[in-house]
Parts: structure tokens; C-alpha cells; sequence
């Protein structure tokens, strides 16, 4: 009998230890750009949001204006200091080990759609913007994300490349598929609004769509232009020239230039 209540008691405790053993394990964390987020009351472009790709109720906000990464457990609705060692940054990625233990700075709370704590004096607000879907016009991207309109007016396009584009001859049509919750569009976006701003060309016919999460809206504009986001689609008599995706190796006006010459 005893050897019976052994067995049983160390079959109990493997499930127990494997748990253990797997909230320890190697997690990936992706940027999801559909936060803004301020520190000590102004737009934060250094900011960066993630959350688990096991969908776990956390986030991790990093950022050039904080001391150090900061956990935010949605469940407890506490906020966490970490180390920097706790996390490994690869761009739009992270990863940790587990869930990080930090140690506690205090609660958050829920104000006018955003979440705010302070850690060092500083107050922190993240705050969760509306997906923008369907045609969109420049402006109101702009007021949507208002760090876009710091990053775009910050980007200095190449001269040379602008004289062309402002004086380039043939009617084209643009469109700009991005979406307002990916990384990568934060960064691609807002050079691409700067440089038709400053052509001010009325031979390129800009069009914006934002895509939905999930990618099934819009859906007409999707099935005519494709689903890679974000990209500047260059077109011509109705005929596709190219297509610029993702973050391009050159700048986007320089990108441009090359397809159109």
C-alpha cells in the first residue's frame, strides 16, 4: 500500500513540475503597434509594445525614455520593473524566459480608454487606437497616430530623388496598403506620406488602405492589390510597374525613382 501511495503521489507531481518546467521556457513576444503610448505627457516614437505569441494576458512596454522594460500583468492590472537582461530584443520581437518576474511598481488605471501608471515619476499612458480600415485619407491617419506625424516630419527625403518626383510627367497610380496595429508600417508609412506631401505632383494619384486585423477587410481593395502590407504599388494605364513591401534597403523615394525611370 505504501509503495501504491508513492506512485501516485510522484504521478501527481510530474504534471505539477512539467508546468513549472514550460512557464520557464523560451517565449517570443511580437510588437503590436495598435498602442500609443506617452511618457510624462508627450508622444513616446521610442515605445514599443509586445505581447506573448501564446496570447497570455501581458505586455511588455520598452522604451528610450524609460530606465528599464516595464511588465504590465492585464490579469492583476500591476505594473513590473525588469532588468534588461530579462528580455532579448530582435527588432519587432523579443523574447524571455517564461513569463519575467519583475519587481513591483503599483497598479495601473483605466481613464478615458487609456491605461496609466507612473514608474520613476513619470507617468506612462498606453493607449489602444481604433484599427483603421478601408480608404483613408492622409490627414486622418495623421490625427489618428500622431506619432506617424512626428516620424514624418522628421524624415528628410533625398533631394535629388524629389526633384524628379516633383516634376515626373506621367499619370501614375499609388497605393499605399498599410495597417495602423503593424510594427513595420509605424516605420514605412510616414517617409511615404512625406515624400508625395512634398512632391505635391498631381500625376501620382496616392490612394491609402488600411487593413483590418485578420486581414479580410477591404475586401475589394485586397483582392485587386493583393495582401502584402505594408507596400507602395506603382501603377500605370491600368498595368502594375512594381511594388515596393516591406521596409525597403534604400529610402522609399530613391525605391520610387528606380521604378519609374
Amino acid at each position: 500500500m505504501k509503495t501504491v501511495r508513492l506512485l501516485i503521489s510522484a504521478l501527481l507531481f510530474i504534471p505539477v513540475l512539467s508546468t513549472a518546467q514550460a512557464d520557464q521556457g523560451p517565449l517570443d513576444w511580437e510588437e503590436n503597434a495598435e498602442f500609443g503610448v506617452e511618457v510624462a505627457g508627450k508622444i513616446d516614437i521610442s515605445a514599443q509594445v509586445f505581447r506573448p505569441t501564446n496570447y497570455k494576458p501581458y505586455l511588455i512596454l520598452t522604451s528610450e525614455r524609460l530606465p528599464a522594460p516595464v511588465l504590465i500583468d492585464l490579469g492583476k492590472k500591476r505594473v513590473y520593473r525588469l532588468k534588461g537582461r530579462d528580455i532579448e530584443s530582435e527588432g519587432s520581437f523579443i523574447k524571455t524566459r517564461g513569463i519575467p518576474h519583475g519587481k513591483s511598481v503599483g497598479s495601473y488605471s483605466m481613464k478615458g480608454g487609456a491605461s496609466t501608471f507612473r514608474i520613476d515619476g513619470k507617468r506612462v499612458s498606453l493607449t489602444v487606437r481604433q484599427t483603421l480600415v478601408g480608404e483613408i485619407q492622409p490627414s486622418l491617419i495623421l490625427a489618428h497616430s500622431p506619432d506617424y506625424r512626428i516620424r514624418k516630419d522628421a524624415y528628410k527625403p533625398d533631394a535629388a530623388s524629389m526633384r524628379f518626383l516633383k516634376t515626373y510627367g506621367t499619370t501614375t497610380e499609388v497605393v499605399v496598403m498599410f495597417a495602423t496595429w503593424c510594427s513595420t508600417c509605424k516605420v514605412v508609412l510616414p517617409p511615404v506620406l512625406r515624400v508625395f506631401e512634398d512632391a505635391n505632383n498631381p500625376r501620382f494619384n496616392v490612394s491609402y488602405y488600411g487593413i483590418a486585423q485578420g486581414g479580410d477587410e477591404p475586401r475589394q481593395a485586397l483582392a485587386r492589390y493583393g495582401h502584402d502590407y505594408p507596400a507602395v504599388i506603382l501603377i500605370q494605364n491600368g498595368k502594375e510597374l512594381d511594388r515596393i513591401v516591406g521596409e525597403p534597403p534604400v529610402p522609399i523615394e530613391k525605391r520610387i525613382v528606380n521604378i519609374l525611370r
